[in-house]
């Protein structure tokens, strides 16, 4: 027995993809919930890449993905090398590289 979204959607007014982006948006408060639950820093970390992975692949589909990884590793990679810093360099690369994107590259 699968989620029948189509009439939840047209209840609402809004289209199939708009409420599969307003369910995974509504997840995330739960889901930060539990973030504070984990006990480790680096448990915390994986938790949160994993979960908005899957809210991600949930919302928008696998390309997504694809798309928080580069800015994702520049973030840890700024970290890295330039801790005070790092806030803006990962600021900076992540919306270039959302500018800069083309969809149909992909």
């Amino acid at each position: 027995m699968g989620l029948e979204m189509e009439p939840m959607a047209a209840a609402i007014g809004v289209s199939v993809p708009v409420l599969r982006f307003l369910l995974c948006f509504a997840a995330t408060i739960p889901t930060g919930l539990l973030w504070r639950a984990v006990p480790s820093a680096t448990g915390r970390h994986l938790y949160a890449g994993l979960s908005g992975a899957a809210l991600s692949y949930l919302s928008f589909g696998a390309t997504s993905n694809l798309l928080f990884v580069g800015p994702m590793a520049l973030g840890y990679l700024a970290m890295l090398l330039c801790r005070r810093r790092a806030g803006l360099v990962t600021f900076l690369g992540a919306f270039g590289f959302l500018i800069a994107w083309k969809p149909e590259e992909l």
